[in-house]
């Protein structure tokens, strides 16, 4: 579950404001896929930000941001058994998960879209924060590269006085098929968190082993929910489309788009089921070809 039932946890979400959503992938976690702080996880980073495509001030605002880090942190990496499609879809559109997230009582954060790549996020306690797409190449297979740039305010305990932050978020994912024709999806998050001077003080003495904890933990139960939510569509696209039309908040186009990336993942899901299976026939009557009769 998210970990939102405190409200260091919002702070923690509000920071990154992570658009940041069970895997079936067993995996023991190598140094590669593991959480890290460390200087080179952050150096390769920052080489890693699409910089060329950012105008001037943005790449300003990123650059005074990345350079200037309170907190540094890499999520840990996680795959999971997931369409490509659905990864890129709830990606694209964060707000069908925190509209979901809502209904099934797991978080109650509101993330509301105020212009193309641009979203206003708050909760019932007076945090609140934007989130804007600076750059985002979306592609088939889930090869994506997206920078995302949030400013936040946080409200509230144990803190005397509001702190501010702003933070890059840099997501990398690709995808990977399996022997049984059963896409895996891999994603990558970095962070970079600029706290206001009195909130960095604050922050470091008290509260930021906390707040990493709680990014990590969030970071994994999202990825865990895009999982569930690729094998919900695979295996009940209808079940989804009521769902869809239970998420009033969001718009018409929205809406249609969750149904139809879910009624389009069940469709591929059969035809690899049977591919697979016809795969296991031939192979089949193959080895019962080879057998020696007696």
């Amino acid at each position: 579950m998210m970990q939102s039932g405190t409200r260091l946890g919002q702070m923690a979400g509000v920071m990154l404001l992570c658009m940041t959503l069970q895997s079936g992938v067993a995996q023991a976690e190598s140094d590669a896929m593991a959480a890290t702080s460390g200087r080179a996880a952050r150096d390769e980073a920052m080489r890693s930000i699409p910089w060329r495509n950012l105008d001037n001030t943005e790449r300003r605002a990123v650059e005074y941001v990345v350079r200037n880090a309170t907190m540094y942190r890499r999520m840990p990496t996680r795959v999971i058994d997931c369409d490509p499609q659905v990864f890129n879809f709830l990606g694209q559109n964060p707000e069908v998960v925190t509209e979901l997230w809502k209904l099934m009582g797991v978080a109650n954060l509101d993330l509301e879209k105020i212009g193309p790549d641009t979203y206003r996020a708050k909760d019932d306690a007076g945090t609140s924060g934007t989130m804007k797409f600076l750059s985002a190449s979306w592609n088939d297979n889930a090869q994506n590269t997206v920078l995302v740039f949030c400013e936040g305010t946080y409200h509230g305990t144990p803190l005397p006085a509001d702190v501010t932050a702003r933070s890059v978020l840099l997501l990398r994912s690709g995808s990977m098929v399996e022997t049984d024709g059963r896409p895996y999806v891999t994603a990558r998050l970095d962070s970079f968190v600029l706290v206001d001077r009195w909130g960095a003080e604050m922050v470091a003495k008290t509260i930021k082993p906390l707040l990493i904890n709680t990014a990590d933990h969030n970071f994994t139960e999202t990825m865990k929910f895009v999982g569930t939510f690729s094998k919900t569509a695979e295996s009940n696209p209808a079940g989804m489309q009521r769902l869809a039309d239970r998420l009033q908040k969001l718009d018409n186009p929205t809406r249609q788009g969750m149904a139809r990336v879910c009624a389009a993942t069940a469709a591929r899901y059969q035809a690899i089921g049977r591919v697979h299976q016809d795969g296991e026939v031939r192979l089949t009557a193959r080895t019962e070809e080879a057998t020696p009769r007696q």
